[in-house]
């Protein structure tokens, strides 16, 4: 690189592009790659720790995306791959580019040459993708210690050869939406725009989801919109290569539901030390380009990540926003780079959304470059999940899958009747570690899904609910169970509830299980479909589907409790021949999880058929520390009259 320039800022103009409604953030920069130098659009991307551009290895019918550039680089005289192999680079449920490791030279502002290994796309396909206004990006990930080892790390390579101060570790973001410019700047912070109400968000790692430590986290105290508290003690992420919000799938569900209500409600966002709040004219933005042109839309997308919300330029586009790092230099010109936080100022022209400011101040100027080593905050105490096979006291087994805190799986009995059965549930929480158990509820329904020989037992559901908890011996999980007995199975039970407490193990590695699959669920006409509402308020708006043989029914709807209006999504299972089978009950089991307090429950019983009422034993389960056990779950019940 060439370095004859004393240390200076690096300032990189940047553009906004047109909002599309695919989470990526509009904005951009215009940099050059290769020899002779090809100008290629680059996301300055906070929320990635890797370099990457669309290139000419990917087929014409590949990498097709809004920007439409493409690095060739057949073309480039200094270019050179660095691996002989082509690989999948996931980005979770946004989508999987193919790519190859590769390295060349990147012309920055000032034409300063930067040596860059990135990786280059030799293919990606879908919505998202068409959908993206720049041709690859760049990334700051909040550590060098997170960096993918295959790219280079700009701003630590700045600092190496000599034109950015290892004192003045700042990154900044100053986008002005109205006039659709804005800068990146390297190396230095504006004072003028370090005024006023700020807020100052202290990095802290999140690893909910391993390899994504890399992210500028930090701690959220609750998760608000409008009066509904719907989530603590969470964790939030800026990204500046993203736009809307996107995180915890049942959070960001629960948002547009509230949304959807028509009230135009606030986000709030609470710190241990400030907030953030947004009206709906803020995050509900006019779609510039792409299939919902013209459309004006709430930025809420679900994206998998547990106990987190993330976003970009709809809080970005309102601040001036300053990454700020700590640089420990380890060895002569070997600097690395540790995150200390991301500070956010109030646009002086634009709306004020820091509605609380913190307390700590930023002070601007150079900052101490340590000499010693520096260790990052380790991970939270190792959690486990409920996913996995196991087998209790009398040798059934249960297969079960997790997919962010929804449950589905399989279970086979050698107790009664014996077969295959459907698993539906939540967990809530973090998984279990050795201090706290994680809260678990599951619905079976006993309608064998083989070939067994039909018995009554087939028209009965289970609701079960208690703790996943780890201990020295291995991983317990404990339910209570109630197995509600809807009509008479002669020699063997009468009609009734019944009460057991269930002790799984996880089974031998040998011993393979695999949970059965959701299904297509159908729609089926059943009394149990419809509003229902209890004496204390509380309301269940349920539906039935049948699985493609019509051998039992999915309960699906909401719950809303009477110390809580929002709607909690229900999943369950009902007998849906009940008078086919000429009985007065039919056997209900669904199963809720509430994310303002980390409860799950189990509601079982039955629908009387004549009276058209429905009676519900609830088993709720919340997390708790192994002293406290048996306080565990408690039992109550609960009985609903239909809605005229």
């Amino acid at each position: 690189m060439d370095n004859q320039h004393p240390p200076t800022r690096l300032v990189v103009p940047m553009q906004r592009g047109a909002y599309q409604n695919n989470g990526a953030s509009p904005w951009f920069c215009t940099l050059k790659l290769g020899t002779p130098a090809q100008p290629l659009r680059f996301a300055i991307d906070t929320g990635t720790n890797m370099n990457w551009i669309t290139s000419t290895l990917c087929p014409a019918d590949q990498c097709v995306h809004f920007s439409g550039g493409r690095f060739d680089f057949a073309a480039s005289s200094t270019f050179a791959f660095t691996d002989c192999l082509r690989r999948p680079y996931s980005f979770g449920p946004w989508g999987t580019m193919q790519v190859e490791a590769a390295c060349d030279v990147l012309d920055v502002p000032g034409d300063d040459l930067v040596d860059i290994q990135l990786f280059l796309t030799a293919a990606y396909e879908g919505e998202q993708f068409k959908q993206l206004d720049w041709d690859g990006g760049l990334g700051l990930p909040c550590s060098s210690a997170y960096l993918e080892n295959r790219s280079s790390f700009v701003l630590q390579s700045l600092m190496r050869e000599g034109q950015l101060a290892p004192t003045c570790p700042y990154v900044t973001f100053d986008w002005n939406s109205r006039s659709r410019n804005g800068t990146c700047q390297m190396g230095a912070v504006d004072p003028s725009k370090t005024q006023g109400p700020h807020l100052f968000l202290p990095w802290s790692v999140y690893n909910k989801l391993p390899g994504v430590e890399y992210i500028w986290s930090t701690a959220l105290e609750s998760y608000s919109v409008g009066s509904h508290l719907l989530a603590r003690d969470i964790q939030f992420a800026l990204d500046s290569g993203s736009s809307q919000f996107k995180g915890d799938d049942s959070l960001m569900r629960q948002t547009l539901a509230l949304i959807a209500q028509g009230e135009h409600p606030d986000i709030v966002l609470g710190f241990t030390d400030g907030e953030i709040t947004l009206g709906a004219d803020l995050y509900n933005c006019l779609i510039e380009e792409g299939p919902q042109k013209g459309q004006r839309l709430p930025q809420f997308a679900p994206l998998g990540m547990t106990d987190l919300v993330l976003v970009g330029s709809l809080v970005m586009e309102h601040c001036y926003t300053v990454y700020e790092y700590q640089v420990v230099k380890c060895d002569r010109e070997v600097y690395s780079l540790a995150p200390v936080g991301v500070w956010l100022f109030n646009r002086p022209d634009g709306p004020q959304i820091i509605t609380r400011s913190s307390s700590k101040r930023f002070v601007p100027g150079a900052r101490a470059v340590l000499n010693h080593k520096v260790t990052l905050p380790g991970p939270m105490a190792k959690t486990t999940s409920v996913a996995g096979i196991w087998k209790n006291d009398y040798g059934s087994v249960m297969s079960l899958a997790v997919s962010g805190h929804n449950i589905h799986g399989s279970y086979r009995s050698s107790t009664g009747s014996t077969g295959e059965y459907r698993i539906t549930g939540y967990s809530a929480g973090p998984g279990a570690t050795r201090t706290k158990s994680q809260p678990v509820a599951l619905a079976i329904e006993w309608h064998d899904l083989g070939n067994e020989k039909p018995d009554p037992s087939w028209n009965w559901t289970s609701g079960l609910s208690g703790q996943l908890s780890v201990s020295p011996e291995g991983d317990v999980l404990t339910l209570s169970h109630l197995l509600v007995a809807s009509g008479d199975f002669p020699e063997f039970a009468s009609c009734g509830t019944y009460v057991d407490k269930l002790i799984y193990h996880r089974a031998e590695p040998s011993l393979r299980h695999a949970p059965v699959a959701p299904s297509e669920w159908l729609p089926v006409e059943n009394a149990l479909a419809g509003r229902w509402n209890a004496a204390d308020g509380t309301s269940l708006v349920l539906s039935v589907r049948s699985d493609s043989q019509q051998r039992f029914g999915s309960v699906h709807g909401h719950f809303t409790s009477v110390h809580s209006s929002i709607a909690t999504e229900i999943s369950g299972f009902t007998d849906i021949h009940a008078l086919a089978s000429k009985l007065t009950l039919q056997s209900v089991s669904i199963t809720v999880a509430t994310t303002q307090d980390s409860t799950v429950s189990s509601l079982s019983g039955i629908l009387d058929l004549k009276s058209d009422t429905l009676h519900l034993q609830v088993l709720a389960s919340s997390s708790i520390a192994p002293d406290h056990a048996y306080l565990a779950t408690k039992l109550s019940a609960m009985q609903f009259t239909r809605a005229t």
